[in-house]
Parts: structure tokens; sequence; C-alpha cells
């Protein structure tokens, strides 16, 4: 579902390329070392390419980004509270190459919100939607409207 989406959509960008569906027990890892279970689109995206070295982070990709977030953002505030409700309540999966990802945030309850996609500003630590799931997210980076 989604690789044929992606071969389709990326043909005129030399620059994406769809890699290898990701390995069930690096999924797991990756889920282990953010924190939360990821939302079964973003597992079956996973299974399907391990990232498209543009847009879609690979699961290896998803932990160095926590490591990098824990280590340097989390000095940019006083307290853990303030770091988990600005930066680490979210599944950073995409990037725009600026530095801003499109995510998923995590609820109360410990789930991720699967009815939205958002593009966390890195400037500022907060959140706008900017499509309804992933395949929206990738349709709309894709063609030049997020």
């Amino acid at each position: 579902m989604y690789r044929e989406l992606l071969n389709e959509l990326i043909q005129n960008h030399d620059w994406a390329k769809l890699q290898e569906p990701c390995p069930e027990k690096e999924i797991k890892k990756a889920e282990k070392h953010v924190g939360y279970p990821f939302p079964e689109e973003l597992k079956a995206l996973l299974r399907e390419t391990n990232g498209d070295r543009w847009l879609l982070l690979s699961a290896k990709e998803i932990m160095e980004n926590v490591e990098r977030n824990r280590s340097i953002l989390g000095e940019c505030f006083d307290d853990a509270e303030e770091f988990s409700e600005r930066v680490g309540r979210y599944i950073f999966f995409a990037t725009n190459g600026c530095g801003d990802y499109y995510c998923y945030q995590i609820l109360p309850d410990g789930k991720a919100d699967t009815t939205a996609i958002y593009m966390w500003e890195h400037e500022m630590f907060d959140c706008l939607i900017v499509a309804k799931d992933i395949r929206d997210l990738i349709c709309k980076y894709y063609n030049d409207e997020v």
C-alpha cells in the first residue's frame, strides 16, 4: 500500500529512495527506545519501507532522533515534565529537512493520537496538525502541499 504510493510519488524526485522493509525486531526495538507503542499505520509503513532517505525516517533514525532530542533539547527546559510535554510526548517519524518533524502526539494514556499527523516546529517546540494520517502526509508532502 505505502510502497506503491511512494513509488508513484517519488518518480520525479531523484533524492528520495525507498529502503528495504524494516525487520519486525527493529520496529520493536525502536518502540522500546522511544518509550511508546507505534501506531499500526507507522508499523505498516516501516514493514514496507524502512524510510525513504528524504521525508520518512528509518527505525534507526527514529531512535537516533530520540537520543539527540533527549541530550540536546533536554537542556532547553528547566524540568523533565516541561521537556516531556514539549518534546518527549511525540513520536517523530518524518522530517522536512529544516529541523522540523512530522509526528504523532502521545495522549495522557500513553497511546498515540492517530486522528492527526502533526508538524513539530523546532524553534517554538510547538505543533500544528498537517495531515489526517501517514498516507495523507505523504501525498501532501510529495505534492508540495505541506
